[in-house]
């Protein structure tokens, strides 16, 4: 697929004029860790089409001066999408509403719902084995299933949803522990399709959590599937998270792909009457009964009134249940990611974090206590569940970063005011500070709030589904005087013009690049580019470019012809199809020969010799001097 990138000005037709334009503010892309100042954005339809320092003609244009410029946020285990929810999740920021913790056993009638009743955010759901076991075993019944053709029947029954577009198999092992013999059977089927795996843990508890970790690291390392953790601060990495996240990471490092998400509250909220208050729960989980609030109450639970609200399947909030000391460390890990872990449902009977989870990142670990940078924490939150998802859903390649031909879902807020308001009492209190949300193009939110009128939200659907094509790269090599060719990789076409990663392509011609956050780019000390701009500066001489260095695919590219022009100085220039043949123009010039080689590289011959020649020279001299000395005394 070739992307529409259009140009800035067009000589026929005059100035584009862009659907929307953001107009300043900072650029956080976590693709490439720029964070570009000033910039401005130009929107065609759903995509991204320019990032520019030049001014832009939008019919709307959104003034972002002074705020944070965000890929939309990614909320990886999140519920369905209802009305109430999902207006939340947008309010907090989210473009992309993943049930990736429980799912739906029927895709066909899941997204053909969504679809006709439109959704705010971009929608998708899992494969859930939890529902898929009702058929054999009973609903809510927690037997083991023991028969092989009743496991193979899951197995085909999830592999057809996945087929008709679900995105992964979800596991909740602690709500239903009968779930046993299908496991690996079923991540057979994972690692047969490249799909993510997620799992609420076995254990919850400090005693046995670790054994819940080690569970899922094995069947990993049998099977070769993906595996996610789900909310490791609740359950699993409880009181002894240290040693949890060494477990993940020395799996990581024995090649397991293996990851893992959580929320930022220091407490988790559960259905009373579930497996979680089993007996013993105090202990486990060394809290009281008045530890328990009722969701959207100031009440909380006794020893005389636990037994009657457990009859009533009331959400309850465990306060102190997580300790502060071991969320900041998941917070400081670059590994994990966030998930909320809940979507506000009508009734309000939920935990806060399905109104705050974002927002409070924001601004309680980054603003108020400095626990990590805007650019970490927006990586947590969209670019690393977006690329968790890459392997089942084709359109998450284009989500959770600002690039060039990427997804218009782009979040905009003020740092200095971002937060969240909900709490156990009033869960549906909605956060501060996000002003401005876009879905695939379409402003959702506004400094006004909701958006009303709009559900620009597309299904995000596995890659059975979903047969959007992806730009591949071409084939392309470099030929450097007498020396082999060099095969690059990652050389694309767009709008049929030839694009080449600039550090790669520069290295390969022995030039050191450094690039700065800020979008500037240094080439061998002498040329100096920037993200977004026409202009190049070589050896103090301006140059004009055709184009501009663009961010694309998690890199930054620069067109062959703009190549070109800043080569031309220093190499003749031989081009064919998928060959660029540069020969260096001999010199004396000792700023060329700056731009031609890294300052590591060795010394030529000549200036050995040079060296020598001076050292020799000197020396001898210096005899000659003596020698006259000597001779004067006498």
């Amino acid at each position: 697929m070739l992307l529409n990138i259009i140009p800035t000005i067009s000589l026929a037709d005059g100035p584009i004029t862009y659907d929307i334009v953001i107009k300043g503010g900072t650029i956080y892309n976590p693709s490439t860790d720029h964070e570009l100042k000033d910039y401005n954005i130009g929107i065609i339809g759903s995509k991204v089409e320019k990032i520019t320092k030049e001014e832009l003609k939008g019919e709307k244009v959104i003034d972002a001066d002074g705020l944070v410029i965000s890929p939309g946020f990614v909320d990886l285990i999140s519920y369905d999408p209802n009305s109430v929810g999902i207006e939340l999740k947008v309010l907090d920021g989210v473009t992309s509403n993943l049930a990736m913790h429980g799912g739906t056993e029927d895709a066909v009638s899941w997204y053909r719902a969504w679809e006709k009743n439109g959704v705010l955010a971009n929608f998708g759901a899992s494969s859930f084995v939890t529902r898929h076991r009702w058929p054999i075993v009973g609903y809510g019944v927690d037997t083991e299933v023991t028969k092989e053709e009743d496991i193979q029947k899951l197995v085909d029954v999830v592999r057809k949803n996945v087929e008709a577009g679900a995105l992964g198999i979800s596991f909740s092992f602690e709500y239903v522990p009968g779930v046993k013999n299908e496991v690996i059977p079923l991540l057979n089927l994972a690692k047969e399709y490249n799909l993510p795996t997620f799992y609420h843990l076995r254990h919850s508890d400090e005693e046995k959590g670790l054994d819940g970790i080690q569970e899922v690291i094995d069947y990993g390392k049998e099977t070769g599937a993906i595996i996610h953790i789900m909310h490791i601060n609740s359950t699993g990495g409880t009181f002894v998270m240290d040693k949890a996240l060494d477990m993940v990471k020395k799996a990581k490092e024995e090649g397991l792909d293996i990851t893992t998400c959580f929320y930022p509250y220091d407490y988790w909220a559960t259905y009373i009457d579930s497996a979680r208050f089993r007996p013993g729960w105090q202990d486990r989980f060394k809290i009281t009964y008045e530890d328990l609030q009722i969701g959207g109450t100031d009440i909380r639970i006794t020893k005389d009134t636990f037994d009657r609200y457990r009859q009533q399947h009331l959400l309850v909030a465990a306060h102190g249940s997580m300790p502060e000391s071991e969320l900041i460390m998941l917070l400081k890990d670059p590994d994990t990611m966030i998930g909320s872990d809940t979507i506000i449902e009508p009734s309000y009977n939920n935990h806060p974090r399905g109104a705050g989870t974002y927002s409070r990142i924001f601004g309680k670990y980054v603003r108020e206590e400095k626990v990590l940078s805007i650019m970490d924490a927006i990586k947590k939150v969209s670019y690393l569940p977006a690329k968790r998802m890459e392997s089942s859903a084709p359109s998450m390649k284009y989500k959770g970063r600002i690039e060039v031909g990427g997804d218009a879902d782009i979040t905009i807020f003020n740092p200095d005011t971002i937060i969240d308001k909900s709490t156990v009492k009033d869960s549906g209190a909605p956060s501060v500070g996000i002003e401005y949300v876009l879905v695939n193009g379409v402003i959702v939110k506004n400094k006004d709030g909701i958006v009303k009128g709009v559900k620009p939200g597309k299904p995000v659907k596995s890659y059975f589904v979903d047969k959007t094509p992806d730009n591949e790269p071409i084939d392309f090599k470099i030929k450097v005087d007498d020396k082999e060719e060099v095969s690059m990789e990652k050389i694309y076409k767009i709008d049929d013009k030839i694009y080449l990663p600039i550090r790669e392509t520069f290295e390969t011609l022995n030039i050191p690049v450094e690039n700065s956050i800020d979008g500037s780019i240094n080439i061998g000390n002498i040329l100096n580019l920037e993200i977004g701009s026409r202009k190049a500066n070589l050896r103090e001489k301006e140059l004009q470019l055709i184009g501009e260095p663009i961010i694309y695919k998690e890199n930054t590219y620069i067109s062959l012809e703009d190549l070109n022009i800043l080569l031309n100085e220093d190499y003749e220039i031989n081009q064919s199809e998928n060959l660029l043949d540069l020969k260096l123009i001999a010199t004396k010039d000792d700023a060329r020969e700056a731009f031609q080689h890294s300052d590591d590289e060795k010394p030529t011959e000549s200036k050995n010799n040079k060296t020598i020649f001076i050292v020799y020279g000197v020396s001898a001299l210096i005899i000659v001097l003596v020698l006259l000395g000597l001779k004067r005394k006498k």
